[in-house]
């Protein structure tokens, strides 16, 4: 039977000033990255100053105890955000809670199953995978490419981020992000998140793969992966050789170092933030 051992792994946050809204981990089996969103404002319902970073580091907690490769994947989605649904009622009380202001979570989540590898996710974190006889796989590239042109008529609204360390404290723009928010984990719609929602558990997105061993992926945030996806260093395949040769300390300093000296204004490259919140997971499969 295969075996998932994890080689390296990083996260760092986008603001020294902010909480770290991501989280990673593993078990004997599994690997996976936690992206959570950030707040559009309102105070805090479980956070002492982030729903987002508690999520991500709930939800972390949960995945590392949970899943084996005994318990499906589905089931412990569903546990989850049903307990933080209880959670958000007891805390709000008979305070309504706004559809934008539910706290919510991307993942990615490998697990070696018998023969196969079974990629788990909701959301935009990205799996970049090299099988030993140089195969390719990725996970999620069409949430890379939607969020590109969003962030592109964001920053054209708000006029690039020099006045706004993160777009989403710029009037407008804000109130676009609370209004795509609400339609998350709505019935019919697209986008389904770890939350508050246990009919999420629904919506997984499921794959399965034998990739030639050994072989090494890559988990990323989609913080993580702009090197990939926005900032065009790197194709998937380049990326785990040069996460596998430098590391991911030297990997994350590329980032930044774009990010903070070549384009802080976000005009060569549009997003949100100067710098989002990065997390990255090297593993390797072997027999």
């Amino acid at each position: 039977m295969p075996t998932l051992r994890i080689l390296d792994s990083l996260t760092d946050p986008g603001n020294a000033a902010r909480a770290n809204e991501d989280a990673v981990g593993g078990n004997a089996s599994a690997a996976f990255v936690i992206d959570g969103a950030t707040g559009l404002g309102g105070r805090p319902l479980l956070g002492p100053t982030s729903d987002a970073a508690w999520l991500a580091g709930f939800a972390k907690t949960v995945f590392e105890a949970e899943a084996t490769t005994a318990t499906p994947i589905a089931d412990v989605v569903r546990a989850l955000n049903n307990r933080v649904a209880q959670l958000i009622a007891e805390a709000a009380g008979s305070d309504p809670v706004e559809a934008w202001a539910l706290p919510t979570a991307s993942f990615q989540l490998a697990r070696v199953e018998g023969s196969e590898l079974a990629i788990y996710g909701l959301g935009d974190c990205r799996l970049f995978l090299v099988g030993a006889d140089g195969a390719t796989f990725e996970t999620s590239e069409a949430y890379s490419k939607a969020e590109g042109e969003s962030a592109r008529r964001a920053v054209t609204q708000a006029g690039g981020l020099r006045a706004w360390r993160s777009l989403a404290e710029e009037p407008t723009v804000r109130e676009a992000l609370r209004r795509s928010r609400a339609r998350h984990n709505q019935p019919g719609g697209a986008v389904w998140t770890l939350g508050s929602a246990p009919e999420a558990a629904s919506h997984l997105a499921v794959q399965r793969i034998t990739p030639a061993l050994p072989a090494r992926g890559l988990l990323a945030t989609d913080g993580f992966s702009a090197l990939a996806d926005k900032y065009g260093r790197y194709d998937g395949a380049a990326l785990i050789k040069a996460t596998s040769e430098r590391g991911l300390v030297a990997l994350m300093a590329e980032l930044r170092r774009i990010e903070r000296e070549e384009d802080p204004d976000g005009q060569t490259y549009p997003r949100f933030k100067v710098s989002d919140d990065a997390t990255a997971l090297l593993f390797e499969i072997i027999d």
